[in-house]
């Protein structure tokens, strides 16, 4: 029966399906012309529809798995409760087609067109949706748990309570989606753009929304516990009483943002609200930049000295906890430059204090920490009370480590010390995007070119050069009024 039905042709299939039988799985029906026929609940299973015409196709409960449909036409056809697990439906036509509770897991739709289908409940688990269009479809409560979305096309569709939990977005068009109720926990939806898009009541725990474009977009009581937004755009959206419970707080644009309050509790439970009394206290929550030092060392990197600086910085973070993660680095021919960012912005100077340790100008470096420390301390009546909590919290944070930092012992390879003693900056950005110096060696960037072409280091600085240049009270009370100091 089984070599019958492989060898069947499309002429043979219709009259048999007519005489009551469902089993053709395995059939060559490549191109096949079956515009409005009726056979459902047939078994066309590992069967090869490519470029087979099915417009208004009555197909409901067939089963589908693992065939090729790869550009075949499928619109406006009833495909209810169809099976298509693994099967390749790339550039495939289902315009207007119902796809109500299909069981679709695994299958392939990458550049598929998709406008309008109905696909209620139904279940696209790691499902392959990359560039597909998908404008005006409805895919409420349906299941795509960890499908491929990059680049779809997905503007005013209906995704109302759908799970989409790590499904990967990046890069999607998801303009004026309903996203009310969905589960978005660990989705990527980085350089996603979501403008006008309805996400009241989402789960976006986990996820990731660097880039992400959320301008008019309606968050209300949306969880966003924990999502990674740097560089999201949440101009003119709304955000009343989203949960946010160790979520950044930086790196995000929140220009006429509405938000009279948020929930920052672990647990969602609201024991744990902060109020905003003005939309200018609720624009100030979310900052543009991410607190962070930068240090810049004037040479390239080598893999020893990776080597040396990851070791070090792991030490460290064991002991020292608050060195929470390694630095992000950009490494060119003549400078390497190592960001490290802080939860708050009263750990800068502590974050400084342990980082420059391997290097030959950590001493200068040090004292400029402390002296901007006595700086800020001698503000005084300047300072109001939260500023005044913010020094106090500065130096509670670097206080501990003064002292506690034993020397690194390099290896006695020369190309290694001449790493850790070339000349290095240091510099601290806060919320605003404000940026102060906090060390610069006086030859840094600096180099002499002889006659025969070699480069050395400059020398013969007067001596007031060699100095350690210190913060000026002006810049470092600018700097701290930068902070983001509203009690949470």
């Amino acid at each position: 029966m089984e070599t019958t039905q492989q060898i069947l042709d499309s002429d043979r299939v219709l009259p048999l399906y007519a005489s009551g039988d469902r089993h053709f799985q395995g059939v060559q029906l490549r191109g096949v012309r079956w515009q409005g026929r009726i056979l459902s609940g047939a078994d066309f299973k590992g069967s090869d529809f490519t470029k087979a015409q099915l417009q208004q196709a009555q197909l409901a409960q067939s089963n589908f798995s693992n065939s090729q449909f790869a550009q075949a036409r499928l619109s406006e056809a009833q495909l209810n409760r169809a099976w298509f697990k693994r099967a390749d439906l790339q550039r495939a036509n289902l315009n207007g087609a119902n796809l109500q509770e299909a069981q679709m897991k695994q299958a392939c739709l990458a550049w598929a067109q998709m406008e309008g289908a109905d696909c209620r409940r139904a279940s696209l688990i790691a499902t392959n949706l990359e560039h597909a269009n998908l404008k005006g479809a409805d895919f409420s409560q349906a299941v795509l748990s960890g499908a491929d979305l990059r680049f779809a096309e997905m503007r005013h569709a209906n995704f109302q309570r759908a799970n989409l939990s790590g499904a990967n977005l990046s890069g999607a068009n998801l303009r004026w989606v309903d996203l009310s109720g969905a589960n978005l926990r660990w989705a990527d939806l980085s350089d996603a753009k979501l403008s006008g898009a309805n996400l009241m009541g989402a789960d976006l725990s986990n996820a990731i929304l660097s880039g992400t474009s959320l301008v008019h977009a309606d968050l209300t009581q949306a969880s966003l516990n924990r999502v990674h937004w740097v560089g999201a755009d949440l101009s003119h959206a709304t955000l009343t009483g989203a949960k946010l419970w160790e979520t950044p707080r930086f790196g995000v644009k929140t220009e006429d943002l509405i938000c009279e309050w948020v929930d920052l509790s672990r647990g969602g439970d609201r024991d744990k609200i902060h109020q905003f009394a003005t939309p200018q206290q609720a624009q100030a929550f979310l900052r543009p930049a991410q607190p962070q030092v930068q240090l810049t060392v004037d040479a390239g990197l080598e893999h020893q000295h990776n080597f040396i600086l990851a070791s070090f910085y792991h030490q460290v973070a064991r002991k020292f906890p608050l060195l929470q993660s390694p630095p992000s680095a950009q490494v060119g021919q003549r400078r390497t430059h190592l960001s490290f960012t802080v939860a708050r912005e009263t750990d800068l100077l502590a974050i400084a204090y342990l980082i420059v340790n391997p290097f030959k100008n950590v001493k200068s470096v040090h004292h400029n920490i402390l002296k901007l420390l006595e700086t800020l301390q001698a503000l005084g009546t300047q300072l109001d009370p939260a500023e005044h909590r913010a020094v106090e919290q500065t130096a509670a944070q670097l206080q501990p480590f003064i002292g506690q930092i034993r020397p690194v012992k390099l290896p006695s390879d020369s190309g290694t010390h001449s790493f850790f003693e070339t000349p290095i900056q240091v510099m601290l950005q806060n919320s605003s995007g404000d940026m102060v110096t906090l060390y610069q060696h006086p030859q840094f960037g600096k180099r002499i070119v002889n006659i025969s072409g070699t480069i050395t280091r400059s020398a013969g600085l007067p001596q007031e050069a060699r100095r350690a240049s210190s913060i000026r009270a002006e810049e470092a009370l600018g700097f701290l009024r930068g902070f983001y100091l509203l009690e949470v």
